[in-house]
């Protein structure tokens, strides 16, 4: 049995630093996101996920085996006194769409700070009982102003590869633009991006998370690897400076598989709780 927690935000003291770093305000408009997760199905896969924040429920069940436990992208405006790295819910939800079964376009807009970020997501599964599958992902931000605009963007991913149930074993590294996690059952993911990051960091769970979510608004530590028996997530960070009118684009290609045959046992989980001062963030993740 698994026990969860979400993530928890005092709601005044957060909102008024938001709105003095950005005098636009940063007060979500009304969303056109359909209410609860967004499910992608393809094959072998289901693919289920919050845009906007942390999500208790996020999933990706590859013939049924759990093998993610959080995917998020998150800003940082070169010239802007945030207190932190905006995330998707601090945005204006401009657009949506769901043309097929395992697809989805959505797009968002900072409020006065001129960016669009623009996501659109593929589920490509694979045959039943292949354990295989993939998850596209092409990003793209467009300065929509008249001024040059400094923009960073972090990718981050937190593979749970419970194709053995264990999930502090792995062993990850980054290189040639593909982070690479495995594990002892013979299980393994990897993310690949076709361009080259300012930085990536790996870290144990809740440290790099934690990083990301409070203050002050920073860049990553640089930490390729190797990352060696542990419980590990990465995030890629990109520094760009956009002219007027300027659109950058990054494809992440993301994929799972398991060289075992046996079942995978389900994994019983616990709580374990990390505390964030400056925002007062409070997570809780699964674990033996």
């Amino acid at each position: 049995m698994q026990s969860w927690s979400a993530i928890s935000l005092p709601p005044l003291g957060l909102a008024v630093a938001l709105a003095t770093a950005f005098p636009s305000g940063l007060a979500v408009a009304a969303d056109p996101l359909p209410p609860g997760l967004i499910e992608l199905r393809d094959g072998n896969s289901t693919y289920q996920a919050d845009l906007l924040r942390f999500s208790e429920d996020q999933s990706w069940l590859v013939d049924g085996v759990e093998t993610i436990f959080t995917d998020l992208y998150f800003l940082n405006l070169g010239n802007s006194a945030a207190p932190r790295e905006l995330r998707l819910e601090d945005l204006r939800s401009v657009a949506f769409s769901q043309p097929a079964s395992n697809r989805l376009s959505a797009t968002f807009s900072t409020f006065g700070a001129n960016l669009n970020f623009s996501i659109d997501s593929v589920l490509l599964g694979g045959t039943p009982n292949s354990y295989r599958a993939a998850r596209q992902e092409t990003i793209t931000l467009t300065n929509t102003g008249t001024d040059w605009l400094d923009v960073s963007l972090f990718k981050y991913i937190d593979y749970d590869l419970q194709f053995d149930g264990v999930l502090d074993n792995d062993t990850a590294l980054f290189s040639n633009n593909t982070y690479t996690q495995a594990d002892s059952s013979g299980a393994r993911a990897t993310l690949s991006v076709d361009q080259a990051p300012t930085a990536v960091q790996i870290s144990p769970y809740g440290q790099l998370l934690a990083q990301l979510y409070n203050s002050p608004a920073t860049g990553l530590e640089p930490n390729p690897g190797p990352f060696v028996d542990g419980d590990a997530t990465v995030a890629f960070q990109f520094d760009r400076g956009l002219a007027p009118g300027e659109s950058v684009v990054f494809n992440f290609v993301m994929q799972v598989q398991r060289q075992a045959t046996s079942k995978a046992v389900p994994e019983p989980g616990t709580a374990f709780a990390l505390g964030f001062v400056a925002a007062g963030l409070a997570l809780l993740r699964r674990r033996i």
